[in-house]
This record gives structure tokens, C-alpha cells and sequence, in this order.
């Protein structure tokens, strides 16, 4: 049967915003589909039989949805292989991407699908799309990795830089709460949070349109912010988070904002599921989410930090993952019509979402092709506007940006603004 809480996805699904995690996973060299499809046979589908399967509403032996096995399962339907025109950069690769952003899956079959992108740079792009019901980021990050010639580490307990807390810090925390989740009335602070927080008017609350995009900034090399880490006290999550207010700052003045509001809310799911291995039972959704409010209204880069530290340290701290992971699995049981006005009800209290991603420390290869960059973007819900990805992967971050087209014309401009407000960090930090 369908999990409740997997079926809240399916129910989410909306023309203009689809409920679709999606993936880049970027290898030096050409891969031919033959050995793609004969990998993702073995590493993948005999491992993971869900991708075999669709959903289906079904009366008995109880009403509800249920996984069962497509009858008519053909691989070479859910894996297409393309190339991109001449010269085949940054620029022709987001225009297949966008091209694909905003399609349904077909739910009539197993709800995902892979394009194998050829002449990328002289090397080739795995991008991989499927449905939240079938998975959340955590996990598609997880599939993908399993491609992979190398078996990841499981203990990925740090950040990067080995130093200070990150998000799979508050997720460990929030599933040892799980057996609390009923003391919501004995926690009135959180609660009020959740359900009386507003998003601010801004240029990024509009309603959303059809048209998606996505960009992505160059790799971030760790080391490039180990100074400014050392001379704040603060972590590389928390430099690439307040890095990413000051992107939107910069982005929200340029497009009318004034005053300046205070905070931007963003929601950024954490994984409850630990550092083990991926079991096949494990796909579906096992996250929670918590709102983190990027400060927008401080006009310095080093006020931005200190205070981006600060509000990561109190989510750690926070009740408020396992809360959202109790109303998320509270809204499974609901009826549609009402479990539609609840998600829209909390979703509407965040501009987009943001989802932080601790890859592998060490290259992976990929049929002995090395894999050079990873992005995992989560959907917008409802009427948010953006998305961003944070993956950390060998030494290096990889920062995604998936936008409204309609709200965000310019998402180049996320993408400046985020290099600028990093360069200014370094800056700031004294020389070794």
C-alpha cells in the first residue's frame, strides 16, 4: 500500500508546480546507453523493485492507493538518451533541462524517467526525474549514488570541512523525538512558529506559471572557505546558507524592494533516516522539514553569517523537524480536498525550499567514468518560486538554482549573487 505519507505527494501535484524530485549527476567522458541501461538494471531496478511499479487506487482489501507491478514495464520508456546541440555548455543543457521541468510523469507507469544527455562538455549528464511519492531527495540522491563503481561510505556524520554541526545533525535529533511527537502542546513556542508564521510580500511570492528554470553556479572548492570558517566560528553550511541570503538580498533589491524586508523563510528537509546503506524499503518519504528564515535585511555579508550561524545552531536545537514529520504523516490520512488545504496552508508560509545534500568525500566513477558534479532538486510546493540545491561531493559544492521562469527571469542573477556575496566572505577573512 501506498503510505500515507507518500500519498500526500501524489496529491500535491499540480499543473504549475509538479511534485517531482529531479537530479544531475555529471560524468567526464561518453557514456553509451547500452552500459548506462545494463548498470541501472543491476544496481538499481533489481535492487529497488519500486521502480518497477505505479500507483493504483484500489477498493480491496481496504480503499486507498497501492504500489503494484506495471504489466507493461519497458525500460526504454523510462530512459531516453539525447544530444546536445553545438557547443554544448551550461547554456544548451539548461534549456534541456527547462524543456523538461515542467512535464507530468506518467502516472500510468512507474512515475520516473532518465535522460542519458550526450556532448555536454566532451562528457555526458544523467538527469533523472521522479515522482515524491516514489521518493524523496534524500533517496534519489541515494539511487543515483548507487550507480556508482565505488560503494559510498555510510558514516557521514560532518561537514565537508569535518568541523560543527550541519543538517544531518537536526535530523538525527528529530528521529530520536519521534516517539514524542505527541508533546506539540507542551512545545507552544514551535507550534506557534509553524502555525503562525506569514511569508513576507516580496517580488518572489507571485503566483506560479507554467515555465521552470534551472541554473547552477561552478564548483565551490571547501578549502577556498576554511579561512572564513576558522576566523567566524561558523561552518561551511552556514557560509554557503548566509552566502545564499545575500544572493537573494541583492536579488530582491533589483527588483523593487524597498524597504527591505527582514527575513526571506525557506524550508530545508532533513533526512531521518541515518547514515545506513539504502534498503529497498527505504524509498518513499522519510524527511522532515523545518523553515529557516534567511536574513535578508542585514546589509552586511559578516552580519548575514553571524546571524545565518546563529538561527542553524537554534534549529538544532528545535523540537520542529519531528513536529512537520507529524503533521506530514497526520495529513496522509486526511481527505484529499482537506490534505490539499493543509499542504497548501504550510507551504504557503515559504518562498521555496532549500535542500542541503552531504555527497561522498571521495571522486566517484561511474563505469570508470569519473563523476565530476551532482545537483538534487526537491519541488516547489503550492505557489513557491524557488528551489535550491547545496551538495557537497569530493571537496567541492555544487549550488542549483530552479525557479519560476515567470518570477525569477533572471535567474543568472541568483547565480552572481551568490559567487559575489562568497567572494566577499573571503575577503573578509584575514590572510594565512
Amino acid at each position: 500500500m501506498v503510505r500515507p505519507v507518500d500519498d500526500v505527494w501524489l496529491a500535491m501535484d499540480q499543473p504549475d508546480n509538479l511534485m517531482v524530485v529531479e537530479g544531475l549527476m555529471v560524468v567526464d567522458g561518453e557514456l553509451d546507453r547500452d552500459t548506462y541501461v545494463r548498470l541501472l538494471s543491476e544496481r538499481v531496478l533489481d535492487r529497488f523493485p519500486r521502480f518497477r511499479q505505479r500507483a493504483r487506487h484500489a477498493w480491496l482489501p481496504w480503499p486507498g492507493q497501492w504500489w503494484e507491478d506495471d504489466p507493461d514495464f519497458d525500460l526504454d520508456r523510462h530512459v531516453q538518451e539525447v544530444r546536445l546541440p553545438a557547443p554544448g555548455d551550461d547554456a544548451a543543457l539548461e534549456d534541456h533541462v527547462a524543456s523538461r521541468l515542467s512535464r507530468a510523469l506518467d502516472r500510468q507507469h512507474p512515475p520516473w524517467e532518465v535522460h542519458l544527455i550526450q556532448g555536454y562538455a566532451g562528457g555526458t549528464v544523467i538527469y533523472t526525474r521522479l515522482h515524491h511519492a516514489l521518493a524523496d531527495g534524500t533517496a534519489l540522491f541515494r539511487v543515483v549514488l548507487a550507480l556508482a563503481d565505488e560503494e559510498p561510505a555510510e558514516d557521514q556524520t560532518e561537514e565537508p570541512d569535518g568541523d560543527g554541526p550541519d543538517l544531518l545533525h537536526v535530523a538525527r535529533s528529530a528521529l530520536h523525538a519521534l516517539p514524542g511527537a505527541g508533546r506539540l502542546l507542551r512545545t507552544p513556542v514551535v507550534a506557534e512558529h509553524l502555525l503562525l508564521a506569514r511569508r513576507p510580500a516580496s517580488p518572489l511570492s507571485l503566483p506560479p506559471h507554467h515555465g521552470k528554470r534551472a541554473v547552477w553556479t561552478p564548483s565551490i572548492d571547501v578549502t577556498d572557505l576554511a579561512g572564513v570558517r576558522r576566523a567566524t566560528g561558523t561552518t561551511v553550511t552556514d557560509i554557503v546558507m548566509s552566502a545564499l541570503a545575500g544572493a537573494l538580498r541583492r536579488w530582491l533589491l533589483a527588483h523593487g524592494t524597498a524597504p527591505m524586508i527582514d527575513d526571506l523563510p525557506t524550508m530545508v528537509p532533513v533526512d531521518l533516516r541515518g547514515s545506513a546503506a539504502l534498503r529497498a524499503d527505504d524509498l518513499g518519504n522519510q524527511f522532515a522539514l523545518v523553515l529557516l528564515d534567511l536574513p535578508v535585511g542585514i546589509d552586511s555579508a559578516l552580519g548575514r553569517l553571524n546571524e545565518t550561524s546563529a538561527r542553524m545552531r537554534a534549529i538544532k536545537d528545535s523540537p520542529e523537524a519531528w513536529l512537520t514529520y507529524g503533521l506530514l504523516e497526520g495529513m496522509g490520512l486526511m481527505h484529499p480536498r482537506l490534505r490539499v488545504l493543509a499542504t497548501d496552508f504550510f507551504a504557503r508560509k515559504a518562498t521555496g525550499v532549500t535542500t542541503s545534500v552531504r555527497g561522498p568525500d571521495q571522486p566517484l566513477h561511474l563505469a570508470g567514468l569519473p563523476v565530476t558534479r551532482l545537483w538534487a532538486w526537491a519541488p516547489m510546493s503550492a505557489d513557491q518560486s524557488l528551489s535550491t540545491s547545496i551538495v557537497g561531493y569530493a571537496g567541492r559544492i555544487h549550488v542549483g538554482f530552479k525557479v519560476d521562469a515567470a518570477t525569477v527571469p533572471d535567474p543568472e542573477a541568483l547565480v552572481a549573487g551568490l559567487q559575489a556575496e562568497l567572494a566577499e566572505l573571503i575577503a573578509l577573512a584575514p590572510p594565512q
